[in-house]
């Protein structure tokens, strides 16, 4: 019997069909990625001026600073948004508020944060 160019390029085809069918049926859930909204929460602050935690932090930037004190906490920084509407800059620090932020960390710090003075923000 001879193997004529198209026998042969359905035989290659068939194949590689097989192989495309059973590594995807093979494929478990195992291998998905967790699903990271579940996993975070979100929480905000606005502290009082000269009582942010982060106030002696390193850092350039209110993130950077924000990021580093949560480092020393050993909380890991997944998502950082600074929501200030307005700041007044004054000279008794009990008086004004501070930047406004909200960040998302692992649901496992939460109770550490509150009691860090954030809350918890609702889905």
């Amino acid at each position: 019997m001879k193997t004529t160019p198209f026998s042969y390029s359905l035989k290659i085809f068939s194949i590689l069909f097989l192989l495309a069918s059973f590594s995807f049926s093979c494929s478990g859930d195992d291998t998905k990625e967790p699903d990271l909204n579940t996993s975070l929460a979100k929480l905000k602050i606005t502290p009082k001026q000269c009582k942010e935690p982060w106030l002696h932090s390193e850092g350039n930037t209110l993130e950077n600073k924000v990021y580093n004190y949560l480092k020393d906490l050993n909380i890991e920084l997944k998502d950082f948004e600074n929501i200030t509407k307005e700041l007044a800059m004054c000279e008794a620090c009990e008086v004004c508020s501070g930047p406004t932020i909200t960040i998302k960390v692992d649901k496992t710090h939460i109770d550490r944060l509150i009691k860090e003075g954030f809350s918890l923000v609702p889905n």
